[in-house]
């Protein structure tokens, strides 16, 4: 099945902000490492985030979109399924 334009641009993003994440993180390190170990942990950690947030954001949209596409599809086959009992349901009285 071929992905949708959405589907691709997200994914696009997905990994920006991945790299976004990364660079950060390495940023972090490479600006505080002679403070020590805890130090670069911590705001290693805290210059990555904004990528990490971008990440969770965008998986969460992506999971929205899929879930509505979900929705949609089973709430044709319920109204199909409605159709045929109807009518069965007609035709026997």
């Amino acid at each position: 099945m071929k992905p949708s334009h959405f589907e691709s641009l997200t994914s696009l993003l997905v990994g920006a902000a991945w790299a976004l994440a990364i660079v950060g993180a390495g940023v972090g390190i490479y600006l505080f490492h002679s403070f020590g170990l805890f130090s670069v942990v911590v705001l290693a950690f805290l210059t990555a985030l904004p990528g990490l947030l971008c990440v969770v954001i965008i998986e969460i949209a992506r999971l929205q979109i899929k879930k509505s596409v979900h929705i949609a599809r089973q709430t044709e086959l319920l109204e199909s399924i409605e159709a045929l009992l109807r009518d069965r349901f007609v035709s026997h009285h």
